[in-house]
């Protein structure tokens, strides 16, 4: 990492703590992200010479892994029979939305079939973009699509939560009261979590090891009952700005004669999404046995981090959505490359 990616990392944090102090004061909801994410995106638009440190934000992202290893219990293992009937909703989910936004982008937003394609797998914004790129798409439309509807997202759904929901979110003050956190010991333990996860995870090549990897590791310390507390708020306020910077950096050098048109259609592809995941949660929520609140962030189009972080702040069942978002991105990393060959074979034939 150069010295210049450094001090561009350091300046977008410094404005992302900025932000979420603003939005702490004024008691906005979840302030440290969604103030980060907006102070540092209109920063990066601007000029401001912010950058993104994979290596720092990879360390902050092993914190939300042990965060939502803490909400797995031993007695998740009788709700595994939900949990199968969840992630079978959310794959048909994630092949409609797709096949939905791949259409949006080719007949209106005239983008190339690899372009839209790639733009429309919810599978993680950085490898999308790396097989997109690979494949002869353009990396550059590809990632930002792929920004702008998480940008949109984690923006939309705790305005929806709060507006049309009426349920309580996290705000200012209120976040400041919480359960003891973990001890000298549980931190310890915590911390080989987050190395020894982390680690086997890049080992093996697992998409998002850097979340789930860790993740896994605290979740067993959790069932197994080494450690019963969380981490401590401020930690986790870290972390959250951090990655609400980390988005809003990806915004940088914008040019909106050449990208408007792209960004118009993410916001509509983002839109239409959230509105199908919010239809599918509210009819399906009965059937499968789990709140409205938890299928709507399971299905949402954000990325893995952002809803298990969103989740997890509102108290809204965290190691499901967790496991489903984490069973999408698997199956995203492994199925989409493959589905692209295949559709891509069949029009050279045709």
């Amino acid at each position: 990492m150069s010295r210049r990616n450094l001090l561009g990392f350091v300046l977008a944090s410094a404005i992302g703590a900025l932000g979420g102090w603003v939005f702490f004061i004024l008691a906005l909801p979840l302030p440290w992200m969604l103030g980060s994410m907006l102070f540092t995106a209109v920063a990066a638009i601007g000029g401001a010479p912010v950058a993104l440190a994979l290596p720092i934000r990879n360390g902050f992202i092993t914190i939300l892994g042990l965060m939502l290893g803490s909400s797995f219990t031993a007695d998740l293992l009788t709700q595994l029979d939900q949990w199968a009937s969840g992630m079978v909703l959310m794959i048909v989910s994630v092949t409609l939305m797709t096949i939905f936004s791949v259409q949006l982008f080719r007949r209106f937003g005239h983008f190339d079939h690899i372009t839209a394609y790639f733009s429309s797998t919810p599978g993680g914004l950085g490898l999308m973009t790396l097989i997109g790129e690979q494949a002869g798409g353009e990396a550059r439309t590809i990632a930002m699509v792929h920004s702008a509807r998480i940008f949109f997202t984690v923006f939309a759904i705790p305005a929806y939560l709060l507006l049309i929901e009426g349920i309580e979110v996290p705000r200012g003050s209120a976040l400041l009261n919480g359960p003891p956190t973990a001890n000298s010991n549980e931190l310890m333990i915590l911390t080989g979590c987050a190395i020894v996860g982390y680690s086997l995870g890049r080992l093996i090549r697992l998409p998002g090891y850097q979340i789930i990897g860790p993740m896994a590791a605290a979740a067993a310390m959790y069932i197994a009952g080494f450690v019963t507390a969380p981490l401590p708020t401020p930690l986790i306020w870290m972390a959250q700005v951090v990655l609400g910077a980390s988005i809003g950096v990806r915004f940088q050098g914008i040019v909106f004669s050449r990208m408007a048109w792209p960004l118009l259609f993410a916001f509509i592809s983002g839109a239409m999404m959230l509105t199908a995941a919010i239809i599918l949660a509210n009819l399906a929520a009965p059937w499968i046995g789990v709140s409205k609140h938890a299928l709507l962030l399971a299905l949402a189009p954000g990325g893995l981090a952002e809803m298990c972080l969103i989740s997890y702040t509102l108290g809204v069942d965290p190691a499901f959505t967790a496991t489903m978002h984490i069973i999408r991105i698997l199956l995203v990393a492994t199925l989409a490359p493959a589905a692209f060959r295949l559709l891509h074979r069949s029009r050279r034939t045709h």
